[in-house]
Formats: structure tokens, C-alpha cells, sequence
């Protein structure tokens, strides 16, 4: 039997008040690609699967892979600890921050968890992100849709868009005051020294390719282009920016048209 990519699992019944959100998902699956997991489908046939939580801390969607099961689920959660503590802990001090800048529209071109994004809508930006892997595209909407009703994070996901699509195939008539990339597409022998959870990612999106991407970016950026890179990694194409703000974990370089 040839192994499915993606599943998405609906287990158990769902009580009244989780019926909406299993509605919402499996429309989500439908609308993107993603079948439902059979009764009786053998679990080594699969390598990722889409599970949906009825009720409590973990209601939603979190997506689990079979092929390497110790790196544990992956879900979207804007309250989360880490996410909040980085929002509140002097946000426009943060390098990201100052390197997109605020009060301005924003093009996450590769918005894989969404993390980034909100702590940019969380400093008063607007925000368009785009992400090009189907079962990723349903956690970030998942996620943001629960964050929705959050009386704490509503106003903050109200400033962000999404959409399922490739940042190379965007049109290039769509403008933006800053164009961020972060580039989910590690050379082979780096792979396996990223998080788990980068690594998972990078298993479900498949291997990509950098080059070019640098170049549309400045076509659709009105002002800057911001990229984040590993401190030591080389510049993106090969391109040396105007400036860069470095952090311990991270560097954003930053290219002005």
C-alpha cells in the first residue's frame, strides 16, 4: 500500500459546543486536499495526520508525525507562554521588530507557524501571509481562528490575513510597505541541527530552493526587505544587505529597494 502524505483524523464523537470547530476543520481539509482517514486504515500507512481535539487546553487541530514520533505533536497557539512572553516583554525593542519597524503593511512571505507574524501584529502592524503547504496552511488557520474569539488576541489577529499560496507565484503587482522572508530551506548537511519542530516542518513542506526568492521580494516591497537568517548563515543569494540587526538565535538583514 503506497504511504498518504497527509490524513486528517476525527476521533471519537464531538460534544455540542465542539461541532462547529470539527465543521470548520474537515470544510478546511476538503477545501485544501486533505482526505479523511478511513476506518480500519493502517496507521504505518501514513506519515502525517491532522488530529482534531474536541474540548479542552489542546481543542483544535495539532498534526502528528508517524515517521518520527518523538518530536511530539505541532499545533498553533497564540496564547501559549512564549509567544505571550515575547509579545509583552518590550516588543519594539525586539530585533524583528526593529528591523520590519511598526504602523506599517507587512508580507510574511513564508508564514509557516505564524509566531513572527503575530508578534508583528501584536506591534501594531498589518498582515499578509502567505503559506504554501496545504496541512500547514490548516494549523495557522486553525490557530487563528480560535485566537478569534480570545478577548486578549482578538484585536492582534484582526491585523492579519492569510493565504494558501507560493510566494513565487504572488503577483508582483500585490505592493507592501516591508516584505519578510524566513526561509524554511536548510542546505542537507544543516537539517539536522535545527528544532525538532523546524525539522518536522521541513519534513511536511518538502525540500524548497532559496534562490530568487530575495529578488521578487524587493519587486513587492515599497520600502524593505527584511530576512531572518541563522547568526552565522550566509546572506541570502549571496546578497549583502544595507544593515542587520544580530541576535543570539537569530539575524535580520535588512535590503532597501
Amino acid at each position: 500500500m503506497k504511504k498518504a502524505r497527509v490524513l486528517l483524523a476525527v476521533e471519537g464523537a464531538p460534544e455540542a459546543g465542539g461541532a462547529p470547530a470539527v465543521d470548520f476543520v474537515r470544510a478546511l481539509a476538503r477545501e485544501h486536499g486533505i482526505p479523511e482517514l478511513p476506518a480500519g486504515y493502517p496507521p504505518d500507512a501514513v506519515e502525517f495526520l491532522l488530529r482534531v481535539n474536541f474540548t479542552g487546553p489542546a481543542e483544535g487541530l495539532a498534526m502528528h508525525s508517524l515517521r518520527e514520533p518523538k518530536t511530539g505533536p505541532v499545533r498553533v497557539d497564540f496564547a501559549a507562554g512564549t509567544i505571550q512572553q515575547r509579545a509583552k516583554d518590550d516588543l519594539r525593542g525586539q530585533h524583528l521588530v526593529r528591523a520590519v519597524g511598526t504602523g506599517v503593511e507587512v508580507l510574511d512571505a513564508t508564514a509557516g507557524l505564524g509566531r513572527d507574524a503575530f508578534l508583528l501584529a501584536s506591534a501594531g502592524n498589518r498582515l499578509h501571509l502567505l503559506e504554501r503547504e496545504p496541512a500547514i496552511y490548516a494549523l495557522l488557520t486553525d490557530g487563528l481562528r480560535r485566537a478569534a474569539v480570545d478577548p486578549d488576541l482578538a484585536s492582534v489577529v484582526e491585523r492579519m490575513r492569510l493565504h494558501c499560496a507560493d510566494f513565487r507565484d504572488w503577483s508582483e503587482a500585490h505592493r507592501y510597505d516591508v516584505v519578510y522572508l524566513d526561509p524554511m530551506f536548510p542546505r542537507p548537511e544543516k537539517r539536522a541541527r535545527g528544532k525538532k519542530e523546524m525539522v518536522f516542518l521541513q519534513q511536511l513542506a518538502g525540500e524548497g530552493e532559496e534562490s530568487g526568492l530575495l529578488a521578487k521580494a524587493l519587486k513587492c516591497a515599497r520600502a524593505r526587505v527584511v530576512v531572518k537568517r541563522p547568526p552565522k548563515e550566509a546572506c541570502l543569494d549571496a546578497a549583502k544587505p544595507s544593515f542587520s540587526y544580530r541576535g543570539r538565535v537569530s539575524r535580520y538583514d535588512v535590503y532597501l529597494p
